[in-house]
């Protein structure tokens, strides 16, 4: 699966690169005297000072100089982000979320990505399934660490079963690292009747004898239609988070650790109030978010100063999908205890359905036509996660762009990694 070493595209070039004389459309052929393979390399090779580039521009090479200040960018931005096209998936889950999306979202979407680089670089859960020797060797030779993995079982055929015969080795290719010392995080998605019971309590039990796996997240299947696997219901949630709980004890006994945690939806949807948890890198797979959130709304003015503290607020509604509903309405009243009014929007999901109930996941659509039909009232601002509406794209996952939302809500939108950052814009 290793790619012979090609040029890497140059997308853009800013500061030391464009002084360097490096070109958005230059293709980069070597590194220092080597051919790179991708982003990774041209990273290692700044880290130690200048970059000595071979570039080939209209058929010609040029021998330019990149000079990166002492812990600074070189100012070299990469077609794909990593120089080359990212890895896609080889497996056929039968659960996989791209399959299930609807017509007319943004096409990036769709784009099946399973690249233990982007794992490396931005925490995307990855396979394994479509590493081989080379892979495998550079991976533990660059100390690529921590990596995200996307297991689903440590039996062999229940994770084939699951996910096809590309996924047969992925077990053996995570025992390897893990031996080789490279920090692991590992997902289950959790399907019901293929993948829980004693099958979870294996893979649970098995990875946690791996020491160099950190953690392990469970998270419940969503499916747009039921068919061959079910979605996970209010029971299931019950069972599972019996099962983590003594396997938590467990592996604190063993590990010091709690080690497997269930996702905040399977809390939700057992009718539990989400725990605060002790493994922070599992936080995107929805372990903790609810707990860190209701914590911010305690102490929602943390280290700011007291005219900070009595400033007054515009009255708030804070958009949230129908599973985080009570959360939301905790963490309202606990606003409420330092002068802040607020109150939920609570949205159904119309774009992927209403089993879908993550507010991330909420189609820009759906929410201007909640607003349609209950307006924000004169005074209140409507608080939106981030996450929902990425300042990166500014539009939602059904493209709805961020200027039509603020319009629809007179201008009155904050959309904000947290409330203090919301609450920090709204003092501006």
């Amino acid at each position: 699966m290793s790619a012979a070493p090609a040029a890497l595209t140059v997308a853009a070039a800013e500061g030391p690169a464009r002084r360097g004389g490096l070109r958005a459309g230059d293709c980069i052929r070597a590194v220092n005297g080597s051919a790179p393979l991708d982003v990774l390399d041209l990273e290692l090779a700044a880290a130690d000072g200048p970059l000595w580039l071979d570039v080939l521009r209209g058929g010609h090479v040029l021998r330019l100089v990149v000079r990166p200040p002492a812990d600074g960018w070189h100012g070299i931005s990469l077609a794909h982000e990593l120089g080359v096209p990212p890895r896609t998936c080889r497996n056929r889950c039968r659960f996989c979320f791209v399959d299930q999306l609807p017509p007319g979202l943004r096409p990036s979407l769709s784009v099946k990505d399973d690249d233990y680089r982007l794992s490396f670089l931005h925490g995307n859960f990855t396979t394994l399934s479509n590493l081989d020797e080379d892979d495998l060797e550079r991976i533990v030779d660059l100390r690529l660490s921590p990596l995200y993995v996307s297991l689903h079982a440590w039996d062999d055929e229940a994770r084939v079963a699951l996910m096809g015969a590309a996924a047969r080795g992925t077990r053996r290719a995570l025992v390897r690292l893990a031996a080789a010392g490279v920090e692991l995080h590992l997902q289950v998605v959790l399907c019901p009747g293929w993948n829980d019971g004693a099958v979870l309590e294996e893979t649970v039990r098995e990875a946690s004898r791996l020491g160099a796996v950190a953690d392990l997240g469970i998270v419940p299947v969503a499916l747009a239609e039921e068919g061959e696997l079910r979605r996970v219901t209010a029971a299931d949630a019950a069972t599972v988070l019996r099962r983590v709980a003594r396997r938590q004890r467990d592996c604190r006994r063993r590990l010091g650790r709690s080690f497997v945690h269930a996702a905040d939806e399977l809390h939700l949807l057992a009718g539990r109030r989400p725990p605060a948890g002790d493994a922070p890198l599992q936080y995107e797979n929805g372990v903790g978010v609810a707990a860190a959130f209701l914590a911010e709304a305690r102490w929602p003015f943390a280290g700011e100063g007291r005219a900070a503290r009595r400033r007054r607020l515009p009255r708030l509604r804070l958009l949230c999908g129908v599973l985080a509903a009570p959360v939301v309405e905790l963490a309202c009243a606990r606003l409420g205890a330092h002068g802040v009014t607020a109150r939920p929007f609570v949205v159904a999901n119309e774009l992927f359905g209403p089993h879908v109930t993550v507010t991330g996941l909420l189609g820009g659509g759906e929410v201007a036509r909640a607003l349609a039909r209950e307006p924000l009232a004169a005074d209140e601002w409507l608080l939106a996660p981030r996450d929902w509406l990425p300042e990166s794209l500014g539009a939602t996952l059904d493209d709805v762009a961020e200027e039509e939302l603020v319009a629809l809500c007179r201008g009155r939108l904050v959309a904000a990694d947290g409330l203090r950052a919301a609450f920090a814009r709204l003092a501006r």
